[in-house]
C-alpha cells in the first residue's frame, strides 16, 4: 500500500484522510485546515499540492509525495505558478483579493494538471469576501482545488464551512517537536547538544508547535522570552523561601513598562499552577517548569493553601497593572502582602 504524507509529523488522522482521498480518487475540491499558529498548516498544504502533482504518484513503494522529482521540489520550494498563495492584506483577506481569485480560477494551469489556491488566515476574510467567494467555492472549474488555512474555523460563515470538510492539525508532543528540530534544524541540533536546558525550554514554550519552535531557535526571538521566564522562576523561589531581604530589590528592579512586566507575572502565574498541580498529583503534566525535580522541591516549600494565597495576590496585582494602576505602587502593594 502506498504511504502518503510520511514526512508530516504526527497528525495521523489528517494524513490518513488526505492520503485515502488522494489514493482512492475521492478528493474534495476544497479543504479547511484548522489549527493553531505554527501547527504545520502551510507545510501540509504544500505537501498536499506536491502529492497531487508528484511525478511518481503512480509508482508503488515510493512515498507520496516523493519530494525528489522536479515537480515536488518546485512546489515544496514555493516556486510553482500553479500553487497560488493568498495572504491577508493588513488585518484581513479582503473582497478585492477574492474578486481577483474569482477571475484567475478560469485560467488553465501553467505546468500542472491542477491549480491549488492556498488561502492563509482564511478566518480573517471579511464577511463580504466570504460571500463573494461562496459560488466559486461551491462550483469551481474541475482543475481547481482550494485549501483554506485558519486558526478559528468558527469565524468562517456556516455557508463556507458546509462546502469543505474541516481537517484539524493536532498538538504534537515535546518529543515529536524535539525529534523534528534535531533532524531538520542545525541551530536547534547544536543548541540541544550545548545548552540542553535551553533547548527544553524552547520545547515547552512551543507548546506542540513546530513552527513556533523554529521561531524560538532564533536567539533574538528567544532571549527576551527566556529572560522573562527566569525572572518569574526566581520570583516564585524567593517568595516560597521567604527571602524578603532579596525579594524587595528584586521586585523593585523588575521592568517598569507594562508590556515587559506583564509577561513575567503571567509566567509566574503559570509556575504557581504547576506547583499546585504537583500538590495534587506527582505525575501532573507541567506547563512552565522543564525541571520536574526542581518544581517538586519548590512545591514542597508551601502548602496548597499557601500556593493558592500567593496566586490570588499575584492575580490581583496583574489585574491592577492591566487597569493602568502605577506599576511601582502595585508591586509595593504586592510586596506588603507576601
Amino acid at each position: 500500500m502506498k504511504e502518503a504524507f510520511d514526512s508530516i509529523v504526527g497528525n495521523h488522522g489528517l494524513r490518513r484522510r488526505l492520503g485515502d482521498d488522494l489514493i482512492n480518487g475521492t478528493l474534495a475540491h476544497a479543504y479547511i485546515l484548522a489549527g493553531p499558529h505554527g501547527s504545520g498548516k502551510h507545510s501540509i498544504a504544500l505537501q498536499f499540492a506536491a502529492a497531487l502533482a508528484c511525478e511518481a504518484r503512480q509508482k508503488d513503494g515510493i512515498p507520496l509525495p516523493c519530494r525528489t522529482c522536479s515537480t515536488c521540489r518546485k512546489i515544496l520550494s514555493g516556486k510553482s505558478p500553479d500553487v497560488i498563495l493568498i495572504q491577508k492584506d493588513g488585518q484581513s483577506v479582503k473582497i478585492e483579493q477574492i474578486r481577483a481569485l474569482k477571475t484567475d480560477v478560469f485560467t488553465y494551469p501553467n505546468d500542472l494538471e491542477d491549480k491549488i489556491y492556498v488561502i492563509e488566515d482564511a478566518d480573517t476574510m471579511t464577511e463580504a469576501a466570504q460571500n463573494a467567494f461562496l459560488l466559486t467555492l461551491e462550483e469551481p472549474p474541475a482543475f481547481v482545488r482550494f485549501l483554506l488555512l485558519c486558526e478559528r474555523p468558527e469565524r468562517l460563515l456556516e455557508t463556507v464551512r458546509s462546502r469543505a470538510p474541516i481537517l484539524r492539525t493536532s498538538i504534537l508532543s515535546n518529543q515529536q517537536v524535539g525529534d523534528y528540530l534535531r533532524a531538520n534544524n542545525e541551530t536547534a541540533a547544536t543548541l540541544c547538544r550545548t545548552k540542553p536546558s535551553e533547548f527544553e525550554e524552547i520545547l515547552t514554550l512551543a507548546a506542540g508547535s513546530i513552527g513556533r519552535a523554529l521561531e524560538l531557535c532564533d536567539e533574538k526571538e528567544r532571549a527576551p522570552i527566556l529572560k522573562g521566564r527566569h525572572l518569574a522562576s526566581e520570583f516564585i523561589e524567593l517568595v516560597l523561601k521567604k527571602d524578603h531581604v532579596s525579594l524587595v530589590p528584586f521586585l523593585l528592579a523588575l521592568p517598569q513598562k507594562r508590556d515587559e512586566l506583564l509577561p513575567i507575572l503571567h509566567n509566574a502565574q503559570s509556575a504557581l499552577r504547576d506547583l499546585v498541580s504537583l500538590k495534587t498529583a506527582n505525575e501532573a503534566p507541567l506547563v512552565f517548569y522543564t525541571d520536574r525535580e526542581k518544581a517538586e522541591e519548590l512545591a514542597f516549600l508551601g502548602s496548597r493553601a499557601a500556593l493558592y494565597a500567593i496566586s490570588d495576590k499575584l492575580s490581583h496585582t496583574v489585574d491592577c497593572i492591566s487597569r493602568n494602576v502605577g506599576i511601582r505602587l502595585a508591586l509595593t502593594a504586592l510586596l506588603s502582602k507576601l
